[in-house]
């Protein structure tokens, strides 16, 4: 699998009915799923994936909250499942598990998904980490860790028309993702602020459609480059 996992951000009031299918942003009733074309350019070589995300099931958890399970898996390679409950701000993430996990692993402070309810100008705060930049694994630093991104996401407009191989799609909320990574290059360059920006399209009825990242490098130590999500096919039930 892939350094990238995309934790494409996901819908569902928890505790509460789903919202109907023809309104919602991200209807994820039990049974949905989305297949995406997944397209990374990485330092200039360029690869093709599958990436197919599912809600296969529902947890009740402390308290009596029902949390929402969505799973995410590169075809062939290990699946990441990602729980999501709805608290003051909108809907969070509150841990994860890969498939080699025995038990989720909780989050240590919830990390907001989306900011509900969605309009022009709203905005949150959430860490995360670099998808493309990394070191190139040729000049020893495998297991080098990188620095987490604080990203700011806004809601940059609720208009927007999408096409992606599953079709075209209207009233699409834009959500951009500005983050700086700090990082030091070499003994010639030193340190240097390096731009992460994250664009996310959700769509009325549909959820999920499009995330372009942007992590442009250029380095003899680190890699850097693009990646995009489109959506192929979709089944809502």
């Amino acid at each position: 699998m892939m350094r990238l996992s995309f934790v494409a951000a996901a819908l569902l009031l928890a505790g509460c009915s789903p919202e109907p299918k023809g309104d919602s942003y991200f209807p994820l009733n039990v049974g949905s799923s989305w297949t995406y074309d997944l397209t990374s350019d990485i330092d200039g070589v360029i690869t093709h994936e599958t990436q197919v995300s599912s809600v296969p099931r529902t947890i009740d958890y402390e308290g009596g909250d029902q949390v929402v399970v969505r799973r995410a898996e590169m075809v062939g390679g290990i699946g990441v499942e990602y729980w999501l409950r709805r608290d003051k701000v909108g809907i969070a993430r509150i841990a994860q598990r890969t498939d080699l996990d025995e038990i989720a692993k909780l989050d240590p402070n919830a990390r907001t998904v989306l900011k509900l309810p969605l309009t022009v100008g709203g905005s949150w705060m959430v860490p995360t980490q670099t998808f493309v930049i990394g070191p190139k694994t040729d000049l020893g630093q495998r297991d080098l860790k990188m620095p987490k991104v604080l990203m700011t996401n806004v809601v940059e407009a609720m208009d927007d028309v999408v096409t992606v191989p599953a079709g075209t799609f209207k009233d699409c909320a834009r959500v951009v993702g500005n983050g700086i990574l700090p990082l030091y290059l070499d003994a010639v360059q030193g340190f240097k602020d390096i731009p992460i920006i994250n664009r996310e399209w959700y769509c009325k009825g549909v959820g999920l459609v499009k995330v372009e990242r942007v992590e442009e490098l250029s380095s003899n130590f680190f890699s850097g480059g693009k990646i995009t999500m489109e959506l192929s096919s979709f089944e809502l039930p």
